[in-house]
């Protein structure tokens, strides 16, 4: 199954982190949540490829980069970017696609595996919501047009009743690494609890940033060894 991977223009990602960060810096974590999203991907043994939907053209670069292919985003948000993907993948031979976002860095390709061995053949909706199960980090569907998409908020309970709509029995994945999307400065302090082997970890801890947004009882110790760790790509 091929994954698709929707991803902002940098320049408008992350908003809400703006209290925290400047625009330089959102630009910056972006790249490299996606680096590490492709990189998952890449290590993905069931993954047969990925296809990113952008305007941006940074991110065409980093899709290259792992043998990807990238599609220009024509669409007005996010449901339609993914249909417009689907009708791509469907033109092309493909009966079914894997939507992942470009802003969960913990995801890995253990975890992309075990989620495309839960999703069965079609006609099948296989979800994994964030952690607060209010919203889809991932969206599973054979075929491409299975369900209408509605991301944004409430759509992890949207598309199980979308699938139970049209008589398919949603399967539900909980996978920790895919549910941490980082949208808000509790998300970015929850990322840095973390001791995981990332790009963005390693970006967090080595611009600076960890240091300014993590609570004042974190220990300059503990940071120095997130940031040692996520080196070790």
């Amino acid at each position: 199954m091929w994954v698709v991977v929707p991803v902002k223009r940098f320049s408008n990602a992350k908003t809400r982190l703006a209290p925290l960060l400047s625009a330089a810096e959102r630009e910056s974590l972006a790249q490299a949540m996606l680096n590490d999203v492709l990189r998952a991907i890449a290590e993905s043994r069931r993954v047969a490829g990925v296809l990113v939907v952008s305007r941006e053209v940074r991110a065409r670069y980093s899709v290259e980069r792992v043998g990807g292919l990238f599609l220009e985003d024509t669409a007005n948000c996010l449901s339609s970017a993914i249909v417009l993907a689907g009708e791509w993948l469907a033109t092309h031979g493909q009966r079914g696609m894997l939507m992942i976002p470009g802003d969960v860095p913990l995801v890995s390709g253990r975890e992309i595996d075990d989620l495309l061995l839960t999703h069965r053949g079609a006609p099948a909706v296989t979800l994994v919501p964030d952690r607060e199960q209010d919203g889809t980090n991932a969206l599973a569907v054979s075929p491409v047009d299975a369900i209408e998409f509605a991301f944004g908020q409430g759509s992890f309970a949207k598309h199980r009743q979308a699938a139970q709509d049209v008589g398919i029995q949603a399967q539900v994945a909980l996978l920790p690494g895919l549910a941490l999307d980082v949208d808000n400065p509790m998300d970015l302090q929850t990322l840095l609890t973390y001791d995981s082997e990332t790009e963005t970890l390693a970006y967090l801890c080595d611009s600076g940033i960890a240091r300014r947004v993590m609570p004042h009882h974190t220990s300059a110790r503990d940071l120095s060894d997130i940031a040692a760790a996520s080196r070790l790509l």
